[in-house]
């Protein structure tokens, strides 16, 4: 009898040697998977990161460089062969590629347009859910309509789209397409989908607002350079007589509430008519541009050379007393006097020719105590330098 017991006990001690080894490589298996899945979880999380950071470095990228760098991490992450963004038009009646990667070929392409007429499903399927997880794509309803054109001739199996949303709307989505068997989608991966089109939202957020402050900048500089045009003259690109009155205006009110000196200086050419009767017009604009730029160079950065009307120019000299304006005045009349004017006549034939000027001179305070009075006393100074002989400077002494 005591045969047949032992070999129930060793019967019994075989089958708990094997339950425990069958235990311990379950253990095992299990202890390999949670390590799997956690070396995953931490590629989901790393790549994440690595993505959420190009929307904060969107500012030195472009957009084409941006979504390449998300489409070939995903690719990576997620083990697929395609990666892309699409975005959706505004009227959501197609998508638009921005950028597909394409994993075995290391290439990047962008441009294609699926219009919703023609994939009513997916479409609709992008409207309604979060996600597209197409384990069978050939099959499943929301992906089927691309299998004949597109997913059977690429050998793509397997799709998983996440819609990108913006304060709850549609405006595109990713796509990430599996080459090979048909694979089903785990939970950690639809998680990362989900999270990734969150960050393609954040980069095309970046982008739309960094277009738009390009777009104000630039505005803002046209209005600008419209106002500065709108204060110039056309000839001698000085500025104008408007101009004029309001930099004077400007100058003349923060010289008398600081009780700093300011002074102005008439300039008006001696005989001018006669060039244009002898010479032409155009030989007289000539002239006046080049006695421009002659002015111009004259002149310190915070002084103002405008054109007052015809040939006569006023300069306006912040911080400037009135022996020092009467002494660039003296200066400018001299350069003037020596130049000798290249200029071409209406008949198109090259002329030299020379000019002189008269210059009145004005500072604040001798007999002039605002904008409109320091003009008039420069002005007086200018006639009676015309009266004298021209070609010479006066200083006035009152206001006229």
């Amino acid at each position: 009898m005591a045969e047949p017991d032992d070999a129930r006990v060793a019967a019994l001690e075989a089958a708990l040697a094997a339950e425990r080894a069958a235990r311990e490589a379950a253990e095992r298996a299990l202890a390999g998977s949670e390590g799997r899945l956690r070396d995953v979880a931490r590629r989901e999380q790393d790549a994440i990161v690595r993505i959420a950071r190009l929307s904060l470095r969107h500012g030195h990228l472009s957009l084409e460089d941006a979504l390449g760098e998300l489409t070939e991490t995903a690719a990576s992450t997620l083990a697929v062969e395609r990666t892309s963004v699409w975005l959706l038009s505004q009227d959501h009646g197609s998508l638009c590629c921005l950028d597909l990667y394409e994993k075995s070929q290391g290439a990047h392409s962008a441009g294609t347009v699926l219009a919703a007429d023609r994939y009513p499903g997916y479409f609709e399927a992008l409207e309604t859910g979060r996600a597209i997880d197409a384990h069978d794509a050939l099959s499943d309803p929301r992906t089927s309509e691309f299998r004949d054109g597109y997913l059977a001739p690429l050998g793509i199996t397997s799709m998983l789209d996440a819609a990108v949303r913006r304060e709850g709307r549609v405006i595109g989505v990713v796509c990430h397409e599996h080459v090979g068997p048909q694979r089903v989608w785990q939970p950690d991966e639809l998680a990362f989908a989900g999270a990734l089109a969150d960050q393609v939202a954040l980069v095309l957020g970046a982008d739309e607002r960094r277009r738009l402050e390009q777009e104000t900048e630039r505005t803002r500089r046209e209005l600008r350079e419209a106002q500065e045009l709108a204060l110039r003259d056309d000839l001698t690109d000085l500025y104008n007589r408007r101009a004029m009155d309001d930099i004077l205006g400007d100058e003349a009110a923060r010289a008398i509430r600081y009780r700093r000196p300011l002074a102005v200086v008439m300039l008006d050419f001696d005989h001018f008519k006669d060039i244009n009767d002898r010479h032409g017009h155009r030989a007289g604009d000539g002239v006046l541009r080049e006695a421009a730029r002659l002015i111009s160079s004259a002149l310190r950065t915070n002084d103002k050379a405008t054109r007052y009307g015809g040939e006569e120019f006023c300069l306006i000299l912040p911080e400037t007393g009135a022996d020092e304006a009467f002494a660039l005045a003296e200066r400018l009349r001299f350069a003037l006097e020596g130049h000798v004017f290249r200029v071409v006549r209406a008949a198109g034939d090259p002329v030299e020719l020379r000019a002189t000027a008269s210059l009145g001179v004005a500072s604040l305070g001798e007999g002039a105590e605002s904008a409109e009075l320091l003009v008039r006393a420069a002005d007086r100074a200018l006639y009676e330098a015309k009266a004298a002989g021209r070609n010479r400077v006066v200083r006035a002494t009152a206001a006229a």
